[in-house]
C-alpha cells in the first residue's frame, strides 16, 4: 500500500544566496596562505618592471611623434608670409622654387629662396591693389595666354583640324603640369600674376621719357662662379686694349655685344654702376671720370668693370635701355609697396635659418633628373622664369 510522502522527507535545496554566502563564510574561516618574502619582493619587481617598460614605450613615441611633429608636419604648414590676412606656408614657396628646379634643372638656394618668399608677396600685393591701379584681367584674358604658351605651332597656309589642335594643346599643356607638379588650377593662378605684373609693367613703362640723360660705357662683365678674376682683368687693362679683353674674358648678359660696349646708359637703369658712372650725392660718390675704368663691381647678376665713355648727354632711349628701365621701376615700384605693407603692418614675412634649411632640404630631395623643356618657340611655358621684365 502507498504511503504519501510527507514534505519533511526530503531536504529542500537550499537558496543560491544562502550557499554562496556558506561558502564565503567557509573560506573565511580557512587560514591564509602565507606569501614568503621572497614571493612578494619578486611580485613588486614584475610590477615596477612593467611600469618603468610601459613609461619608456610612451616616451619613445612621445619623441617620435615630437620629432614627426617638427620635421614633417609643422614646416610645410608655418606660414611664410601674408597680406591683409591672405597667407601662403612653406609648402606653397617651395613648390615655386619646384618649378623653377623642374624647369631650369637647378636652383640656387643661396638666393632663390628669398627671392620667391618675396615673389610671393609681390603677387599678393598686385592681385589686392588691381582693382585700385584699374587693372582688369578676366578668364577669358588668362585661358588666351595659356593656349598662346601651349598650342601647337602651324605652318602658314597649313590645313589644320579644330579638334586635333584642341587635343594637341590640353596633351601639351597635361605633359607641362605633369612635369611641374602644378594642377591646371595652381597653373592658371601663376599666369594670372604673370599677367597682372605684366600690366603694371607696362603701366609704369607709360610715364618714361623717349630721351634723358645718359653716358656712354662699355664694360667687361664676370661670371661670379667664373675663372677669371677681377684682379687678373684689371692688370691686363693696364697693357691690352679694353675691346680685346672683352672680348677674350667677357660673358655679356644681353647690353653688351662682343668687345664690351653697351652704348647710352641712363643713370637709373642699373643702380650699382649708374652711381659709379652719374655719381651719388646720397653716399657721397664722385662720378667717375670720363675715359677712366671703375671696379670692380660684385653684384649679385656678375662682376663689372665699368669704362666711361662720355660725359653726360641728353640721348633717345634704345629699346633695350627703355625695357630695362621699365623692369627696374617695377622692381622699385614692388619693394616700396612691400616696405610700406610692412612698416603699416599689413604685410608679414616669417623666415628664418631653420626654416631656410627646411626649403633647401625639400628643393634638394626633388632635384630633377631631366629638366622641362621649353616651347617650340624656346618660351618658358611657366612665364615664371625671367617673369620680371627687368632681369638681368
Amino acid at each position: 500500500m502507498a504511503f504519501p510522502r510527507s514534505r519533511s522527507d526530503d531536504a529542500s535545496p537550499a537558496p543560491f544566496w544562502r550557499r554562496w554566502r556558506l561558502n564565503r563564510d567557509q573560506r573565511s574561516s580557512d587560514p591564509p596562505n602565507q606569501e614568503s618574502p621572497e614571493d612578494s619582493r619578486e611580485r613588486l619587481h614584475r610590477r615596477a618592471s612593467w611600469a618603468i617598460g610601459a613609461f619608456l614605450v610612451l616616451v619613445i613615441v612621445a619623441v617620435l611623434a615630437a620629432g614627426y611633429k617638427d620635421k614633417f608636419w609643422d614646416p610645410p604648414r608655418t606660414e611664410a608670409g601674408s597680406v591683409r590676412g591672405v597667407s601662403f606656408n612653406m609648402g606653397d614657396l617651395v613648390q615655386r622654387i619646384r618649378i623653377v628646379q623642374g624647369i631650369t634643372g637647378t636652383a640656387d638656394l643661396t638666393t632663390l629662396p628669398f627671392e620667391y618668399l618675396q615673389r610671393l608677396l609681390h603677387a599678393e600685393i598686385l592681385r589686392q591693389d588691381a582693382s585700385s591701379l584699374h587693372i582688369n584681367l578676366d578668364d577669358d584674358i588668362v585661358e588666351e595666354a595659356i593656349h598662346r604658351q601651349h598650342d601647337p605651332q602651324t605652318r602658314p597656309g597649313q590645313t589644320t583640324d579644330p579638334g586635333q589642335l584642341e587635343q594637341e594643346f590640353r596633351n601639351n599643356l597635361q605633359i607641362y603640369l605633369s612635369r611641374t607638379g602644378l594642377s591646371e588650377g595652381e597653373y592658371r593662378g601663376i599666369v594670372r600674376e604673370r599677367l597682372l605684373r605684366q600690366s603694371r609693367y607696362f603701366q609704369l613703362g607709360a610715364d618714361i621719357e623717349d630721351s634723358m640723360e645718359q653716358v656712354e660705357v662699355e664694360w667687361i662683365r664676370l661670371d661670379v662662379t667664373g675663372q677669371v678674376t677681377a684682379p687678373e682683368v684689371i692688370t691686363r687693362l693696364q697693357i691690352e686694349n679694353f675691346a680685346d679683353v672683352a672680348r677674350s674674358v667677357g660673358t655679356s648678359a644681353g647690353f653688351a655685344d662682343n668687345s664690351g660696349y653697351v652704348g647710352w646708359v641712363p643713370r637709373d637703369a642699373f643702380k650699382e654702376i649708374g652711381a659709379v658712372l652719374f655719381g651719388d650725392e646720397k653716399s657721397g660718390q664722385r662720378a667717375l671720370d670720363v675715359g677712366a675704368i671703375g671696379g670692380p663691381l660684385y653684384l649679385p647678376e656678375g662682376i663689372y668693370i665699368v669704362h666711361k665713355l662720355s660725359g653726360v648727354e641728353n640721348r633717345e632711349l634704345t629699346g633695350i635701355m627703355r625695357s630695362r628701365l621699365n623692369g627696374q621701376i617695377l622692381e622699385d615700384w614692388e619693394q616700396q609697396r612691400l616696405r610700406q605693407g610692412a612698416d603699416e603692418g599689413w604685410v608679414e614675412m616669417n623666415f628664418n635659418n631653420e626654416l631656410y634649411r627646411w626649403v633647401a632640404d625639400q628643393v634638394n630631395l626633388s632635384a630633377p633628373r631631366n629638366r622641362v623643356p621649353v616651347d617650340q618657340v624656346g618660351r618658358d611655358p611657366s612665364g615664371i622664369i625671367g617673369n620680371s621684365p627687368g632681369q638681368r
